[in-house]
């Protein structure tokens, strides 16, 4: 959709604006630091500082492979007893065989 004012210029006020940040001349120094810090850090430290997040998403993670998992074998299960249960009725009587629908024989 198009604006009504697309073809004007823009205001004064917005095209002499300008954004001059006063420099920090500690800035660099203050990153360097930071890095090199995180460079001496070893793997302990860092399992240490993380060991929530990282306990969250392994109990997460045992949570949806438990799910799944028992997902799976209640419709393993389901199939397996609806067969033994065709097959129990077929061996009392043969003519419920042919009244079963397609898709239990």
């Amino acid at each position: 959709m198009k604006s009504l004012h697309q073809n004007e210029p823009r205001p004064l006020s917005l095209a002499e604006w300008r954004v001059d940040p006063p420099s920090d001349p500690e800035f660099r120094p203050a990153v360097w630091r930071r890095i090199q810090k995180r460079a001496r850090e070893t793997w302990t430290a860092y399992v240490r500082t993380h060991l929530v997040g990282w306990a969250v998403a392994g109990v997460m993670l045992t949570v949806g492979a438990g799910w799944t998992g028992h997902t799976f074998a209640q419709a393993r299960l389901e199939a397996a007893r609806e067969k033994m249960v065709v097959a129990y009725l077929t061996e009392l009587d043969p003519r419920v065989l042919a009244k079963l629908p397609p898709s239990a024989k």
